[in-house]
């Protein structure tokens, strides 16, 4: 039988460690928090409005369980059992994407800073529980005067540090405009490049949310995952994205962005894409027969607005 002398030290070196991965995978989530927000509404747990409070009480969560695991404290009454949760809520969720969505893509337990399968999230995760475990039995606890306030107050700061450090702008939804607007978008030229097949769908009649996305660009991804997401909750939104990059990017691309369930083309032509799209990318147009009523970025899309401007005669 192993002695609880020779256990006890790499079990307050292995919490220490747990707690920085934790602490890690809080902060990643953080920039950019967009995804992660993304997921709640994907799945039904919240909506657009809530989802950037949720996400960033759910990393505070990690924060919390980081910051008690990196000072050993609490570990048998409270710290290891919300580890546990914590890691059982994410494996629960992981489990649900791949059966939604298959093992693709980054499961997000690093945000897009390092990047997982599901799957390997997943493996990740047991890996944590286990030494949780091995944390739990092996620990002997530390006593420390006035501790319940210190955990507290480290539990408390913990939660708050994401709407800190990443606040929510409970304007930016309001600020829908930037930039010209009322001009007519040059979409035949989708349509007579000789180089390019023209898009399945008649964008230059009716209503259209039209997006234009590099396949590597990130904040292309995010804006994309943010329309896949829309157009789950609502699956008549008239939205076509124009695509530009390599073939070998495409797969990757709908592969984080899970954005197959849009209506897509590819466009190849700097030229070209660039007199639609302009210098910078990602660009999305609220278009009404050929014309650009509104833009928005990934920030200010907003699907409440644009079920209304669509119902607009």
């Amino acid at each position: 039988m192993i002695s609880e002398q020779k256990t006890a030290i790499p079990a307050i070196i292995l919490s220490a460690i747990l707690g920085l991965i934790f602490l890690l995978s809080a902060y990643t989530k953080l920039y950019p928090i967009e995804p992660f927000e993304y997921t709640f509404v994907e799945f039904g747990i919240t909506n657009w409005q809530f989802s950037g409070f949720v996400a960033r009480l759910f990393i505070g969560f990690e924060f919390a369980c980081g910051v008690l695991l990196l000072f050993n404290l609490w570990l048998k009454r409270f710290t290891i059992p919300l580890v546990a949760l914590v890691l059982v809520l994410f494996n629960i969720y992981l489990l649900i994407q791949i059966f939604k969505f298959g093992n693709q893509g980054n499961c997000g337990c690093f945000g897009e800073f390092f990047k997982f399968t599901p799957l390997e999230g997943i493996l990740k995760n047991v890996a944590m529980l286990v030494a949780a475990a091995f944390i739990y039995r092996y620990h002997r606890g530390f006593v420390f005067r006035k501790i319940k306030l210190v955990t507290g107050a480290l539990v408390i700061v913990s939660l708050a540090l994401p709407f800190i450090l990443n606040p929510v702008d409970l304007q930016v939804s309001e600020n829908n405009y930037s930039g010209k607007l009322h001009y007519k978008l040059p979409l035949e030229l989708l349509y007579e490049d000789a180089t390019n097949e023209p898009p399945k769908v008649a964008l230059r009649e009716g209503k259209w949310i039209i997006a234009y996305f590099s396949l590597t660009c990130p904040h292309c991804k995010i804006a994309a995952k943010k329309l896949h997401v829309m157009k789950q909750q609502n699956p008549g939104l008239p939205v076509h994205m124009i695509l530009n990059g390599d073939d070998e990017n495409l797969q990757p691309f709908f592969d984080n962005t899970r954005a197959s369930d849009i209506s897509w083309s590819m466009f190849t032509g700097a030229d070209k894409f660039m007199k639609m799209a302009g210098a910078s990318l990602p660009q999305i147009f609220w278009v009404n027969n050929s014309v650009v009523e509104n833009k928005s970025s990934y920030f200010t899309l907003n699907q409440t607005k644009i079920e209304a401007w669509l119902k607009k005669p």
